[in-house]
């Protein structure tokens, strides 16, 4: 095990050794005072090894049953659930005054470049994109964008909005209807998801096949017939 550790690249053999040496002298040490003998040791011992079969049997019982083929069959019968919202991507211009804002958007209307106009013009964040915000859901948007954005299609500029922050001029870029996600696309939310429904289906059926007495005076002692 150590030689097959070592003979990885990348490893600096001198200091791996160094701690497997001081591992072991303290290890000595710690036999000297008999500590491999105290009952705080023993019970410790036996709860990583209950832990560790524990461990062991899930992983036995996962790697038989949380396949992919199963996963997708999850997938299939649960896959409404992963529907996304419509959303649309919006670029963005945010200035200072109603007069600044008439002024750009003017001149969007006009068939100027948006991005230009943000990258020149705008006060936002965004700016440094041309604007552009991303695709967002409604629920993702402030409501005042999102009445506008999601009212307007792909191509479309907004009139000015006024908000707390200035003014702001919006633009539709592009659009998506709502869909559901592929399983490529949820994988690793599935195979989680699936984990945990086997996982608890298995500890009832165990539960089940057992009858468990539980004493309210010895809680912490439950007695398994």
């Amino acid at each position: 095990m150590i030689f097959s550790e070592l003979s990885g690249e990348g490893i600096d053999k001198g200091k791996f050794l160094n701690k497997l040496i001081d591992v072991e002298l303290i290890l000595r040490e710690a036999q000297k005072l008999d500590l491999h003998e105290k009952e705080d040791y023993k019970n410790r011992v036996e709860a990583f090894k209950r832990d560790l079969l524990v461990d062991l049997y899930f992983q036995q019982y996962l790697r038989e049953r949380n396949t992919e083929e199963n996963q997708k069959k999850y997938y299939e019968e649960k896959k409404e659930r992963y529907t996304s919202p419509k959303m649309v991507r919006i670029s963005v211009i945010l200035v200072n005054t109603v007069d600044e804002a008439k002024e750009i958007l003017k001149k969007a209307q006009e068939g100027e470049d948006f991005a230009e106009l943000a990258k020149k013009y705008s006060k936002d964040s965004s700016a440094g994109k041309g604007g552009d915000f991303g695709f967002r859901s409604q629920k993702a948007l402030r409501k005042e964008f999102a009445d506008a954005a999601f009212s307007m299609k792909t191509g479309e500029i907004s009139n000015y909005i006024k908000t707390d922050d200035g003014y702001f001029i919006i633009k539709v870029t592009d659009c998506r209807g709502e869909r559901i996600a592929t399983f490529e696309e949820v994988k690793p939310k599935i195979a989680s998801e699936y984990m945990n429904k086997i996982l608890t289906e298995r500890i009832s059926e165990i539960r089940k096949a057992v009858n468990i007495r539980i004493d309210s005076s010895e809680l912490d002692n439950p007695k398994i017939k």
